[in-house]
């Protein structure tokens, strides 16, 4: 961190003369190496057995044949190519017939029926993603700098405001979001604070203050206000915009629901019920922090019936943390709460920890070690699917340093990073 006082500014104010200290202050990250993103599972989420069955039937039912249509498309498993492979056979087997005028109406009925279905089907499979495989490896290389002007009043407050300056192209292996997009310079307003002392703090940075009850909120709040009053640290986020929860939509899962005691092909009507799921729009959170029994406890809640408490001491020099949360979203859908127990152990240059929480979701405990010494680090960890990461980094001096690691997807990189 480098400190620059660029100037000193004269106020005069009624009643006598105040000085204000302006002062400037920038500091900055840089790295390069080698890196690939290892392989990413396919999610399926449209094309599943229960929607393969519905559009099945809804096939059968536009044939006006269900017994023998059904058993020829659910023939190989009810597969997406077999459906489509049906349909394509009966629409030319419809067109090339030829019949009388109230015949070829219902054939065309049910070839825009047939529509239908291959329309739903471009749908369900629009929701799914491929899986990606290894990629070879590439170069990276970015610099980061944030540089931060600051005015110190008389009267005891302060305003501040940061901007930060990104070029190149990174790569990030610890949130497993691989290479950054590629840019010739980007310039960002970072945020703007009003330090008012014993009022408090005022930071404002639009759609980027995350919520204290869960950051990935739809809609990130505009406004974080901070004060202590005595031993309890109050906070408060609030987004400035209207609150939209219609509009908020988090997923969507498509299911199709077939009419029922339809005899004709030419009067069925197929409709297409959509089970989404909506993450409310949180206006404002609010969170006060404490200490307590040797540790620190916290409650916070949010407008749309958020919350989360918790708790972390020292027993015996084992770390312990318990928290409990229920997000706007899961609150809204009646879903059960999140509770996690933490332990962290630290025996000389080596922290050991481990989690175990209540969502069983195949992830529900994790362990980690950590070495620090020496200037140089390892780290690893994994959990109940297997996840697994280790990665490291041996100082180089002057901020410098030699940094690696692969993770159970094969992600994978190698490089220097320095700070300035």
């Amino acid at each position: 961190m480098k400190n620059i006082l660029l100037t000193t500014t004269s106020l005069v104010l009624a009643g006598g003369a105040a000085m204000a200290e302006t002062t400037v202050t920038w500091s900055g990250t840089a790295a390069a190496g080698v890196a690939r993103t290892g392989e990413v599972a396919g999610v399926t989420v449209g094309i599943t057995t229960l929607n393969l069955d519905h559009l099945s039937k809804d096939f059968a039912v536009a044939m006006d044949r269900t017994a023998t249509h059904a058993s020829i498309v659910n023939a190989a498993g009810g597969t997406e190519a077999t459906l489509r492979a049906a349909i394509a056979l009966q629409k030319a087997n419809l067109t090339a017939i030829t019949s009388t005028t109230t015949t070829a109406a219902s054939h065309a009925a049910s070839i825009s029926l047939l529509d239908v279905i291959t329309g739903k089907l471009d749908a369900l499979a629009s929701l799914d993603t491929a899986a990606v495989t290894t990629s070879d490896f590439e170069t990276y290389s970015e610099v980061n700098a944030t540089v931060t002007g600051a005015v110190s009043l008389d009267n005891g407050m302060s305003l501040s405001a940061s901007m930060s300056v990104d070029a190149g192209a990174g790569y990030n292996f610890k949130d497993d979001e691989g290479f950054d997009a590629s840019v010739t310079g980007r310039v960002g307003l970072d945020s703007i604070s009003l330090n008012a002392g014993a009022l408090g703090t005022f930071k404002l940075d639009q759609n980027a203050v995350t919520h204290l009850v869960d950051a990935d909120d739809d809609g990130n709040a505009d406004l974080l206000y901070t004060n202590t009053f005595g031993t309890v640290s109050f906070s408060a986020a609030m987004d400035m915009s209207t609150d939209v929860d219609d509009n908020a939509v988090a997923a969507a899962a498509a299911v199709v629901a077939v009419s029922a005691g339809v005899a004709s092909a030419g009067s069925v009507t197929l409709t297409s019920a959509a089970v989404t799921k909506t993450a409310s729009d949180v206006q404002w959170s609010a969170k006060i922090s404490m200490p307590i029994a040797g540790g620190t406890a916290s409650v916070a809640v949010d407008e749309e019936g958020g919350n989360s408490f918790g708790a972390s001491t020292t027993v015996g020099g084992i770390g312990v943390s318990f928290t409990s949360s229920l997000e706007a979203a899961e609150e809204q859908f009646n879903k059960d709460r999140s509770n996690t127990v933490g332990l962290t152990y630290v025996l000389g240059s080596v922290t050991a920890g481990a989690s175990w929480n209540s969502v069983e979701d195949g992830d529900q405990w994790g362990i980690s070690a950590a070495y620090a010494a020496d200037g140089m680090t390892i780290s690893a960890s994994t959990d109940e699917g297997s996840d697994w990461a280790v990665s490291g980094s041996v100082a180089l001096g002057s901020g410098a340093s030699v940094v690696g690691g692969v993770n159970y997807t094969e992600d994978a990189y190698l490089g220097l990073s320095f700070a300035f």
